[in-house]
C-alpha cells in the first residue's frame, strides 16, 4: 500500500523545492508527495504566524485520517509566537531546529487531542533557510545565476561554504542569512528562478550528504514507506 504525504511549506520557492525534487525522490519508495503553501493563495513572503499554521495543520490531519503531514519552514525569520522559537535561541545549533519541531508537535498533540496518530505529523524546520542548501555545491549556484565566466561568484560563494562546517550554519542575521549572502554576490540571483533550477542540479543525494538536518527530514520520510498500515476506520 502506498502512503500519501503532504508537505505544508513557506513559500513558492519550497513548494517547487519539494514538488520538483523530494516528491519524486520519495515516490521510488511508494511514498508519494504533494506540496501546498499556508494561505492559498498565498498573500505575502515569510513565515505565517503560529496560529495560521496551525489552524491548517489541524485541518489537514483531521481532514484525511489517512494522509501524513509534513512541514518545510524556515528559522530564518520565523515569529516568535512558534513554538520552542524563543527558546531555540538559547540553544545550540543542531538544537534549534529539532526544538521547534518538538514542540510544534506537542502543540498539535494537544489541540487535535486523540483522535490523531500523532505519527502522521513529521514537522521539519529548515536551518536557516532553504538557500542554505544551495551552498551544498557553490559553484552549481554560481552557474545557474551568473553566467559570469571569470569563477569570482563561485570563488566567493566557496569562502563562504568553506567558514562554516555544514550549509544548514549559516547563520540568521539580517545582512548574513544565506539569502542576503547569495544576493550581495550575485545581485541577480531570483530564489525561485535560480533556486530551484541549482537545488535541482545539485540533487537531492548531495544535499542530504552536506546538510544533516535535512537528511533527517528525508530519513524520517523515507521511514513511512516501513510503516504502511491499512486505512483508519471511520470514527
Amino acid at each position: 500500500m502506498s502512503v500519501r504525504l503532504l508537505a505544508l511549506v513557506e513559500g513558492q520557492t519550497e513548494e517547487q523545492f519539494c514538488k520538483k525534487l523530494v516528491a519524486p525522490f520519495l515516490s521510488k519508495r511508494g511514498i508519494y508527495m504533494s506540496a501546498t503553501t499556508i494561505g492559498r493563495p498565498r498573500a505575502a513572503a515569510g513565515v505565517s504566524s503560529w496560529k495560521n499554521a496551525e489552524k491548517e495543520l489541524r485541518q489537514l490531519l483531521l481532514g484525511d485520517r489517512d494522509i501524513h503531514v509534513t512541514t518545510m519552514f524556515d528559522y530564518y525569520g520565523m515569529p516568535r509566537d512558534w513554538p520552542g522559537r524563543a527558546d531555540a535561541d538559547h540553544k545550540p545549533h543542531q538544537e534549534k531546529a529539532r526544538t521547534v519541531e518538538d514542540q510544534m508537535r506537542a502543540r498539535l498533540r494537544d489541540a487535535v487531542d486523540r483522535r490523531w496518530r500523532t505519527e502522521r505529523f513529521i514537522p521539519y524546520v529548515q536551518m536557516h533557510e532553504f538557500e542554505a542548501v544551495l551552498f551544498t555545491k557553490p559553484e552549481v549556484l554560481a552557474t545557474v545565476s551568473s553566467p559570469s565566466k571569470d569563477g569570482d561568484a563561485a570563488r566567493r560563494l566557496r569562502q563562504v561554504s568553506d567558514h562554516f562546517a555544514t550549509p544548514e550554519e549559516i547563520d540568521d542575521g539580517e545582512s548574513t542569512a544565506p539569502s542576503k549572502r547569495i544576493l550581495r554576490i550575485v545581485a541577480g540571483y531570483e530564489k525561485v528562478a535560480h533556486g530551484v533550477i541549482a537545488a535541482s542540479k545539485i540533487g537531492v543525494p548531495a544535499i542530504r550528504a552536506a546538510c544533516p538536518h535535512f537528511d533527517g527530514w528525508m530519513r524520517n520520510l523515507e521511514a513511512l514507506a516501513d510503516s504502511r498500515s491499512p486505512p483508519t476506520a471511520p470514527a
